[in-house]
C-alpha cells in the first residue's frame, strides 16, 4: 500500500512548512537552468498554456517564494514530461496491436515487470492527470509530489531517466537534473512526517521501476514492427486513450542494433525533442 500523508486540521507544523517551497535548489544549479535554452523554452511553454494563479495558501508569499515555486513547478514538468511521454508511446503500442479494447486491456501486450510498469504508470496517470499537467497552484503542484509515495517514485524514477541523458553524446543542449533528487532526499529527511529512515525504500521501489520501464522500452522496440503493421492496416492510425496530454506523435520504428546499447538516453532525448517540437509550434500558434 501506497504511503500518504494525513494532514489535520488547523494547520500543524508540517503544514505551516508547506507554505515555503520544500526542495532547495542551488544558485549554480539556477544559473544552469537560465542559461539552457531548451528549459527555458518549456517554462515559456508552461506559461502560455495556463495563467498563473497562486490559491490563497500561497497568494500572500513572497516575491522570491512565489519564483521558487515557478522555477520548482517547471522541473517537475520537466522531468517527468520524458516518463509520460514513454507511457503514451507504450499505450500506442498496445493500442494499435489490441485494437478498440478496454484501456486496463492494453497491459496484456506487456510482459513481466514491463507489464508491471505499465499498469502502474496507467493507474498513476489516471489517477495523478492534474499533477502531471501541473494543473493548478504552483506552489500545491510542489508540496502535492512530497505528500504521497507514488508521487516521490514518480520524481526519483524520473531523475534516473534524466541522469541516463549524461551517457549520450549529444545531449548537451538539454538541462541536467542530477541535483535534484539529491533535493529531494534533503526535503524527505527533513521531513517530520517521512524521516531519513525511508529514504532507502523510496530508491528501491524507483529502481524497480526504474527497471521495469526500461524492459517496456525493450518490449516495445521489439513489438514495434507488429503495430507498425497493425496501424497500416487500419483505416486511421491508433490513438492513445484521451489522457489530456497534448504531445508530437513518435514513430513506432525500432532502434537499429548498434544503438540499441544507447536506447534508454536516446528515448528520453527523444521525448525532450518532441517536448521542444510542441513548444515551437505552440509558439507559432500564439
Amino acid at each position: 500500500m501506497a504511503l500518504h500523508r494525513a494532514f489535520s486540521f488547523p494547520l500543524s507544523h508540517v503544514e505551516e512548512d508547506e507554505r515555503i517551497p520544500p526542495l532547495a535548489v542551488s544558485k549554480n544549479d539556477a544559473a544552469k537552468l537560465r542559461s539552457c535554452e531548451a528549459f527555458q523554452i518549456i517554462r515559456g511553454l508552461l506559461v502560455n498554456k495556463d495563467v498563473v494563479e497562486f490559491c490563497s495558501q500561497h497568494f500572500h508569499d513572497s516575491r522570491q517564494d512565489k519564483e521558487a515555486w515557478l522555477l520548482q513547478r517547471d522541473i517537475t514538468y520537466a522531468l517527468i514530461v520524458p516518463v509520460l511521454e514513454i507511457h503514451r508511446h507504450a499505450t500506442q503500442v498496445a493500442n494499435a496491436l489490441l485494437g478498440n479494447r478496454h484501456i486496463f486491456d492494453l497491459e496484456l501486450v506487456f510482459r513481466g515487470e514491463a507489464r508491471g510498469a505499465f499498469s502502474w504508470l496507467q493507474c498513476f496517470v489516471h489517477e495523478e492527470e492534474d499533477w502531471c499537467l501541473t494543473r493548478g497552484c504552483p506552489g500545491c503542484v510542489v508540496s502535492y509530489a512530497l505528500q504521497a509515495e507514488p508521487t516521490i517514485r514518480m520524481i526519483l524514477v524520473a531523475c534516473r531517466l534524466s541522469e541516463s541523458l549524461a551517457q549520450h553524446h549529444n545531449t548537451s543542449h538539454l538541462p541536467m537534473f542530477k541535483f535534484w533528487s539529491q533535493a529531494m532526499k534533503k526535503a524527505l529527511d527533513e521531513d517530520p512526517f517521512w524521516g531519513p529512515t525511508l529514504w532507502k525504500d523510496f530508491e528501491a521501489r524507483a529502481q524497480k521501476l526504474e527497471k521495469g520501464i526500461e524492459d517496456l522500452v525493450r518490449q516495445c522496440i521489439e513489438l514495434a514492427p507488429m503495430a507498425v503493421d497493425a496501424a497500416s492496416s487500419q483505416d486511421s492510425p491508433p490513438s492513445s486513450p484521451k489522457s489530456g496530454f497534448v504531445m508530437s506523435a513518435t514513430p513506432l520504428l525500432p532502434l537499429p542494433q548498434e544503438q540499441q546499447k544507447n536506447w534508454i538516453p536516446m528515448i528520453v532525448a527523444g521525448c525532450w525533442t518532441t517536448l521542444l517540437a510542441d513548444a515551437a509550434e505552440a509558439r507559432r500558434e500564439a
